[in-house]
């Protein structure tokens, strides 16, 4: 991997000052910082994969430009989709990948996008010059992992839903809330809704289809619209 001070440019510097990460510190002591954690810069394509293992697994994964699926990948090859990075859905776009060292993430961006990782370290331990600049970073991280854990609060109420209806259902709600409307795009395709509610595509087309025959939704490609709100029973 190159290092992204190799690539920065004051373009980078001024989209890095609107990420929650780097909230309230300026384009100078940004800039320190870059200099300082060396973070790794990785460039993916749409549709493009990369898989994070090691000493990288821990790091911090932030998306300057684009957004990407973050998944985990277990001993036999199988993929559980953990989130959106980035993008519009994700204002922060910030996930702190800490003890993972014995999993396989896989990173796959959801269109162009350029990413950094951040060593961890370089926050934690502190350097007379930078500690300020540390400390509102790490604010600013825990801040983040708020959102991190109310994701993985939502993924679970999805998945402890007991048929794929329910399920499907509970996602939309959540959707709905946050959109503050009965229609909303969902950042994913079909197989990766798939993929996030842990069901198999047939058995979720299926149920798609028996929800939006029903009168109770519609929707075109990844575009819901709720058409029953007393479907919510939750």
């Amino acid at each position: 991997m190159k290092r992204f001070i190799e690539n920065f440019s004051d373009e980078h510097l001024m989209l890095l000052s609107r990420h929650l990460l780097f909230s309230g510190l300026s384009e100078h002591e940004i800039f320190m910082f870059i200099q300082f954690s060396q973070p790794y810069y990785v460039v993916l394509n749409q549709g493009r994969s990369l898989q994070i293992s090691g000493a990288y697994s821990h790091m911090i994964c932030l998306a300057v430009t684009g957004s990407i699926h973050l998944y985990s990948v277990d001993y036999e090859g199988n993929k559980t989709l953990l989130k959106l990075i980035g993008g519009d859905k994700d204002s922060g776009a910030v996930y702190s990948m800490f003890d993972y060292y014995n999993s396989l993430l896989e990173l796959k961006a959801h269109e162009d996008s350029e990413l950094i990782l951040i060593p961890p370290e370089k926050l934690f331990i502190a350097d007379e010059k930078l500690a300020i600049i540390q400390q509102k970073i790490v604010v600013n991280l825990i801040a983040s992992q708020r959102q991190m854990f109310l994701d993985i609060t939502e993924h679970l109420s999805c998945l402890t839903q007991r048929s794929i209806k329910d399920k499907i259902l509970k996602f939309l709600k959540i959707n709905c809330e946050k959109e503050h409307s009965y229609s909303f795009t969902v950042p994913y395709s079909r197989e990766e809704l798939a993929n996030y509610l842990a069901v198999d595509r047939a058995s979720l087309s299926r149920s798609l289809g028996e929800l939006k025959k029903d009168g109770i939704i519609d929707y075109y490609k990844n575009r819901f619209k709720i058409l029953a709100v007393n479907a919510f029973k939750f």
